[in-house]
């Protein structure tokens, strides 16, 4: 009689009872990774069970009918082999979890059916033959000859497993290397074991050993998971994008950023919120076939798919645009969501996955800007891109090696008939001498925080000039953002660079736009104030460009309204137009302000201007901006009138 040791087989059944209840205990969603997982652990133990149960009917085969333990034993041989199938299509589709391609899964899992026929097919056949085993007439268990024939079904399947992982290894995951390379040495560990200890019983220990591996590699995962909710994080997102690159896939992202979601959170309260994420972040990860969803950002989602034509990755983002135009429930409350939408198609580009990041997060922002809420991020927008990295790469070299010039445009005083004052202007050439638009340049330093060292620059430049012109130049006007007014040190410092100098304060004026104003008004007033009492005084510019509020002009203490070129269009000839400018003038003059004409470029509008009773005229028709050397070289021989 042979007697086997249960020893392992008891503490495998242990270890996956505990894996079991761990796993269970974190009540995750399913999906066909963890239900394939679900199914390994429970096969595992249906195999351990029956191998006990089998090793104790055999012990008392002389006791009961043949027929019985020839079942079990058989039931127990098809249902070793079919766990071990179980495990390595699992496997299999670990490392192809990121191969849009389905041949090679599809190859896979039809060589592993037919292996588990003919094997069936053999346990079959043993029933008559005793190939895997037998009963003699003692009624003793028996080896057959092809008894180990389950151990090549898992050594072809070992093979088909490392033929898969050569063949994408690219595009396998870090977490599945360690797990595919384990698994071979395992594998041989096993069949030495067992072929050393034949008593001793370790297919349970083998499935154990295996689910414990597996549940390892489950729990590194979830750190790649958002936690709340449930769907691959922003890292995770990164690592599936460099596998698809790596593997020479081709394939979409779309990125959906959720627009004023802070209004969800303060209608319905956070928790209400975190469950309308929760709902959108699910429904994005099942909304298209072979979609997968990703929390990019706070209230952003970037859900992968496979290309195969520009047709259909136009639908795909058709389609989850439509989803928005309708509400989404949780429980009973229901709110319309809006988003703004980008997307971008790799299809074997030289970019690596932060490139690919970059480009989204540029197309989500234009499409901030767009009316629609959708910009489609192309060979257009790369442009713009390279463009916008190219001069913030300038900017920061040429604040570094002082390439930055400052040029002044010439204000010409009507009521002294000279020009007695200018406009400092930032201008700026790129690496090969070509001037850039402060339009382009100044808002890429506004949002880079760029700005602020820009402002000393022209600052100190201004003062500069001032200072070697005493008698010539009244007064120079700077530009002023947001941020310069954010800094509690602004007024200190523009002490100490008038000190340094030896100028006052008067001779330096500050020009700032109410779209400004608008984004902080009571802060805005205290700045003005604070300076005004310095002897700095203030230019409302832009006046009458759309953000034109005359409530401003009423409660800020300004000196001068620079009137846009924008209302002097039609002047002269436009009845409504003049009669429009000349109320304004009037109006503001009785109020005690001064008015500066900007974009002046005829002789006639400067004569009927002069008329109105406009203070001073800025435009081409008097000046353009020009460097300092030939500004003073222009302003300071011109005296009297026009």
């Amino acid at each position: 009689m042979i007697r086997w040791s249960l020893a392992a087989e008891l503490l495998a059944l242990i270890i996956i009872i505990f894996l079991m209840l761990h796993y269970y205990e974190r009540k995750l969603a399913a999906n066909y990774r963890r239900k394939m997982y679900r199914l390994c652990l429970w096969m595992s133990v249906l195999t351990i069970l029956l191998n006990i149960l089998c090793v104790h009917t055999i012990s008392i085969a002389s006791r009961i009918p043949l027929w019985i333990n020839m079942a079990l034993n058989s039931a127990y041989f098809m249902l070793a082999v079919f766990l071990c199938t179980v495990v390595s299509v699992y496997l299999a589709t670990l490392i192809l979890e990121h191969v849009y391609s389905r041949i090679c899964i599809r190859r896979f899992l039809m060589m592993a059916a037919a292996l588990n026929v003919l094997y069936l097919l053999l346990v079959l056949w043993n029933l008559k033959s005793g190939v895997l085993f037998y009963f003699d007439g003692h009624m003793s268990y028996q080896r057959g000859p092809l008894n180990s024939a389950g151990y090549v079904v898992m050594g072809i399947e070992v093979l088909m497993l490392s033929t898969c992982y050569l063949r994408n290894r690219p595009s396998v995951g870090k977490s599945v290397v360690r797990l595919i390379r384990t698994m071979p040495i395992l594998a041989a560990a096993l069949i030495y074991f067992q072929h050393e200890y034949p008593y001793l019983l370790i297919n349970g220990m083998f499935a154990a050993i295996t689910d414990m591996i597996i549940y390892i590699s489950f729990q590194s995962s979830w750190n790649e998971r958002d936690s709340l909710t449930g769907i691959g994080n922003r890292n995770s997102f990164f690592q599936e994008i460099a596998l698809r690159i790596a593997g020479h896939q081709q394939f979409q992202v779309i990125l959906v950023a959720l627009k004023n979601f802070s209004s969800i959170n303060q209608k319905f309260s956070y928790k209400q919120g975190d469950e309308f994420l929760y709902v959108i972040a699910d429904r994005l990860d099942h909304i298209l076939p072979q979609s997968r969803a990703f929390r990019f950002a706070n209230v952003e989602f970037a859900i992968l798919l496979p290309y195969d034509s520009e047709e259909n990755a136009y639908d795909n983002i058709g389609k989850i645009r439509e989803r928005f135009n309708h509400p989404w429930n949780q429980g009973k409350v229901s709110c319309n969501i809006n988003a703004l939408f980008t997307d971008f198609v790799y299809t074997g580009q030289e970019w690596n996955p932060a490139q690919v990041i970059e480009f989204l997060e540029y197309g989500i922002e234009s499409a901030g800007e767009s009316p629609e809420g959708l910009k489609r991020f192309d060979s257009s927008m790369l442009h713009h891109l390279m463009r916008r990295k190219q001069l913030i790469e300038i900017m920061q070299y040429s604040i570094e090696h002082k390439r930055f010039k400052v040029w002044y445009q010439p204000v010409y005083s009507l009521e002294d008939n000279c020009f007695s004052s200018a406009e400092a202007l930032l201008r700026l050439k790129d690496y090969d001498g070509n001037p850039v638009s402060p339009g382009e340049f100044i808002p890429i330093a506004e949002e880079k925080g760029m700005i602020d060292n820009l402002f000393w620059i022209v600052l100190e430049e201004v003062c500069l000039l001032l200072q070697r012109t005493p008698g010539q130049i009244k007064s120079i006007s700077i530009n002023l953002s947001m941020q310069q007014f954010e800094d509690r040190t602004l007024l200190e410092r523009m002490k100490q660079c008038l000190d340094k100098y030896h100028l006052t304060p008067e001779r330096l004026k500050i020009e700032i736009t109410e779209r400004v104003l608008l984004q902080d008004m009571d802060y805005m007033k205290m700045m003005m104030e604070e300076l005004t009492k310095s002897g700095i005084c203030f230019y409302l510019d832009d006046f009458g460009t759309g953000y034109s509020n005359i409530s401003c002009v009423l409660s800020l203490p300004f000196e001068y309204i620079k009137l846009d070129k924008s209302l002097l269009k039609g002047i002269p000839g436009d009845r409504k137009a003049e009669l429009l400018v000349k109320s304004m003038v009037k109006t503001f003059r009785s109020m005690g302000l001064k008015i500066v004409a900007e974009g002046v470029e005829e002789k006639e509008q400067a004569e009927m201007l002069k008329e109105f009773g406009v203070s001073s005229i800025q435009g081409y028709y008097y000046g353009k901006p020009m460097p300092e050397e030939e500004f003073l070289e222009y302003i300071l021989p011109i005296k009297g009138g026009v």
